[in-house]
């Protein structure tokens, strides 16, 4: 299969010296693929060069087709949906099926985030090759569905970058991108997961060995010198007795020490080259650094309210839920809100938080320690430090708040870092560690839309984090997998009817 776009020796550094990546060399032919890698190594900047946003630092990159570059994120401006895909757009059977629903003479300005979403896919119908930032992080199950389908339906090239899984399972090879540069695997995701593990278990079992082994120098190395310092105490008994003058017992005790220290640096040698070896082979696997915590929370007792509706509603313009809501709530359920985005989803569990709105009927909430992270983590200061924010909230010392902050990533000076220079991914493990490490133990975790800014390393861990939290958890996402592997085993589905005039919520 012809490759489309070329890269030979590729290199990038910013202006103050500091190199992304250096000297990449890979291809991609018109299947459907995938580049994947851990937060900050450079995947969007690799994704703009290729585009030509930005210029190589050294190295070549040949393309054989256009390539264009679909941000996570466009800010729309006020052309109607018709003005934005221009008026020589071709229509096909899938561009109907993405705008279905849309009227096209409204406003982009006008449209959520999901429309949007699906009139910019729109407008690359007839693009050869098109490389997608993060393309499902805003959408919700519908838009999904009408995304896989779009991306099943191309003809021409198609790069991925994501960590959405549901997406990656339709990539025929994926390139991988990490700090030992890139890689290629051929086959789909499943493929690609199973040959990593097999490496993985491969480079943990040599690293084992590599153990063993250097327990065994050591011991060698021991017998050695005990055998040495024998052989050097008869000989100076020897020579006491035989009244052998001082000069040469000198000598010989000089010789003794020379041969003792030998054996003791060539021991040292061979009982740490075997682990020195097989940790290097270790590290360049680019296994990603993960967070890791124990967040077992506090059980609650089966009758223990959560939150209890009945009739209620919430009003903007006109009431937000087109079904008032009646449940009920206790003990430690496990609950994914569902929903397609503006259904009021988050807006539910801001007025279950205690945000007021205009509402009818009655909403009821429990006596619970709850640690609630939204997508902008607001419960984070970003004017002080991570340790200042872990600080504000719990009574343990600094010693051991910085003990548990490295848990969480944030070792040695990283503690010291500004809320407001960290990134997505740690800015929600900066939130969940204040809330872990306060006064009080989680009695309920609420999660809105965690996973949109982690990697897959660190989803995967959450995973089992929430997997293993003992209380109750209430979450909104879109990652179906991350639901089923998290544990969620309960879903309430909310409804929204259209009201002109309603702000749409995020979800």
């Amino acid at each position: 299969m012809q490759s489309l776009v070329t890269a030979s020796g590729l290199t990038f550094e910013y202006a103050n010296g500091h190199t992304i990546f250096k000297n990449l060399n890979f291809s991609i032919t018109s299947k459907t693929s995938a580049l994947v890698g851990p937060n900050g190594v450079g995947k969007t900047t690799l994704a703009k060069l290729l585009v030509g946003e930005l210029e190589v630092t050294s190295g070549s990159i040949i393309k054989r087709s256009s390539v264009t570059f679909f941000p996570q994120r466009l800010t729309p401006e006020a052309f109607s949906v018709d003005e934005f895909l221009a008026l020589d757009y071709e229509w096909s059977k899938l561009g109907e099926k993405l705008l279905e629903g849309i009227d096209r003479s409204n406003l982009c300005t006008t449209l959520s985030g999901g429309e949007w979403m699906r009139v910019r896919l729109a407008k690359t119908l007839n693009d050869d090759f098109l490389i997608l930032d993060e393309p499902s992080n805003d959408l919700d199950r519908e838009g999904r569905k009408v995304l896989i389908e779009f991306l099943n339906a191309r003809s021409g090239g198609v790069l991925i970058i994501s960590h959405d899984r549901e997406l990656l399972a339709i990539c025929e090879e994926i390139l991988e991108l990490s700090n030992q540069g890139l890689a290629k695997y051929g086959g789909d995701f499943s493929e690609y997961e199973h040959t990593k593990g097999h490496e993985r278990d491969n480079l943990a079992q040599q690293l084992s060995t590599a153990k063993n082994q250097r327990q065994k120098a050591k011991a060698e190395r021991h017998e050695q010198i005990l055998r040495q310092e024998k052989r050097n105490q008869r000989g100076a008994e020897q020579a006491a007795r035989g009244g052998i003058p001082k000069i040469l017992l000198g000598a010989r005790k000089r010789k003794a020490e020379a041969t003792t220290g030998k054996v003791d640096t060539l021991s040292f040698e061979r009982s740490n080259s075997a682990v020195t070896a097989a940790f290097e082979a270790y590290s360049e696997m680019k296994i990603d650094p993960v967070m890791y915590a124990d967040l077992m929370g506090q059980e609650l007792p089966a009758q223990k309210l959560i939150a209890e509706t009945s009739g209620f509603n919430i009003r903007f313009k006109d009431w937000l839920y087109g079904e008032d809501l009646n449940f009920s709530w206790r003990g430690n359920i496990r609950l994914a809100l569902k929903g397609l985005n503006g259904s009021g989803k988050s807006t539910l569990l801001k007025a279950i938080m205690g945000q007021k709105f205009e509402t009818k009927g009655q909403l009821r909430v429990g006596d619970v320690s709850t640690l609630y992270v939204d997508q902008q983590c607001r419960i984070l200061d970003d004017t002080k430090t991570v340790l200042e924010n872990v600080a504000d909230s719990s009574l343990l010392t600094e010693s051991e708040i910085r003990n548990g902050l490295a848990k969480f990533l944030f070792a040695k000076d990283a503690v010291f870092q500004k809320v407001s220079s960290l990134s997505g991914g740690e800015r929600l493990r900066a939130a969940l560690a204040k809330g872990i490490l306060s006064n009080k133990k989680p009695e309920l975790l609420i999660l809105d839309e965690p996973t949109n800014n982690l990697d897959l390393v660190n989803i995967q861990f959450l995973e089992s984090l929430v997997k293993e939290f003992k209380a109750a958890v209430l979450a909104i996402s879109h990652d179906e997998i991350f639901l089923q592997n998290s544990g969620i085993t309960e879903e309430f589905k909310i409804h929204r009817e259209k009201f002109p005039g309603i702000p749409d919520d995020p979800h």
